[in-house]
């Protein structure tokens, strides 16, 4: 019996289905959210006893919901309109009247607002500069100071909490997102298939299919980002123990690289007339049912959980169907000038199944 730990027994509590389900509908971030703006609220309230205790919770919660190292960033830009805000405040209240300096505060806090590091929080700069003034307290130092000090309080709040209290994982996000792919490749696969058998293929929806693989986000990309809001992380002990986002990365990479070959596929299988040759459209619809069991197997098991070692027992299968197609182009039974093109851009999608399977880094394993 093997002593090696998987996927999930690594990853214990932090991957339970209840934690999984809570963070996907919210709940998570919802109960934070509420922990943090009710700590927030008493600490600057009943214990600091500030006149202007409602900024705290309100910085701590815009913290709420951002990845450990993103909160840090939030975190300066809050700080920084607020104290910008109040100094725009200031300046134009000692320089000119109530009304004329609301009316330089509020474009000038516009403008300051602007700053690119600033953004998307730069409105509020304006927004402190106005609330500052029509509360009369511009010029007063007690107060000025009371206000950056609540906020720095709340952010100070938001970041240990959104830290401490299950932080944000995208990383368990991402392979999510990798295995909805590798079965929306193989539903297409399938459906093709079952066109080229009855002659009633809509290569309008697979293209439509096809091409919204990748619309949103590139999986190398998710991957990334669930790799970056693992930084200052406690989760991300539990996932360096099995290898981290380098666990997904050749699986996203080749995902990426089938989304084209799949392309290529649809666009040749749809140009081609396999009523003319039987021959052709067994073999054909024989290797993508093949494939479409590969990328349905991968989703089960290699690309869920690459540490696993599950292996594709249906790969050889979709091997030995294009090898069956390239000799009947050899043999020259193809009629069809799409043929080839069927042929290479299956080959690109094995391809990528072989790496969904781990075989490189098997081979590597067995040479070390």
């Amino acid at each position: 019996m093997s002593g090696r730990r998987t996927n999930s027994e690594e990853q214990g509590i932090l991957e339970h289905p209840l934690i999984q389900r809570c963070e996907s509908i919210g709940i998570v971030t919802a109960l934070k959210g509420a922990v943090a703006v009710v700590i927030a609220w008493v600490v600057a309230n009943d214990v600091f006893h500030s006149p202007e205790a409602f900024l705290a919770p309100y910085a701590a919660l815009f913290i709420i919901g951002n990845t450990v190292r993103n909160s840090m960033r939030v975190a300066a830009r809050q700080v920084s309109v607020v104290v910008l805000g109040v100094v725009v405040a200031a300046i134009a209240a000692v320089t000119l009247p109530t009304v004329a300096a609301l009316a330089l505060a509020t474009a000038a806090g516009m403008l300051v607002g602007r700053i690119p590091r600033l953004s998307p929080d730069g409105v509020w700069v304006a927004v402190t500069a106005v609330l500052v003034l029509l509360y009369g307290t511009a010029t007063n130092p007690y107060l000025v100071m009371h206000r950056i000090g609540d906020v720095v309080l709340g952010v100070f709040i938001g970041i240990t909490v959104n830290a401490v209290l299950v932080p944000p994982d995208y990383l368990s996000d991402a392979r999510d997102l990798l295995v909805a792919r590798t079965h929306e490749v193989s539903d297409i696969l399938r459906q093709m298939a079952e066109g080229v058998k009855t002659g009633d293929g809509n290569g309008d929806l697979w293209r439509r299919r096809a091409l919204s693989v990748n619309k949103s986000v590139t999986a190398e990309a998710a991957v990334t980002e669930g790799e970056a809001s693992l930084v200052g992380n406690f989760r991300k002990r539990g996932w360096l123990r099995i290898g981290g986002a380098d666990l997904f990365r050749p699986a996203a990479e080749a995902l990426d690289g089938a989304a084209l070959h799949l392309m290529g596929l649809i666009l040749a299988v749809e140009d081609s007339n396999f009523d003319k040759n039987e021959t052709l459209k067994g073999s054909v619809a024989g290797l993508l049912d093949a494939m479409a069991g590969a990328f349905e197997d991968a989703g089960r098991g290699p690309v869920h959980d690459p540490a696993d070692g599950h292996a594709l027992a249906t790969l050889p299968l979709a091997r030995e169907k294009l090898s069956e197609l390239e000799k009947l182009l050899q043999q020259g039974k193809v009629t069809t000038a799409a043929a080839p093109t069927i042929i290479l851009s299956s080959r690109g999608l094995l391809a990528a199944l072989r790496v969904l399977d781990g075989e490189e880094h098997k081979s590597e394993s067995v040479h070390d």
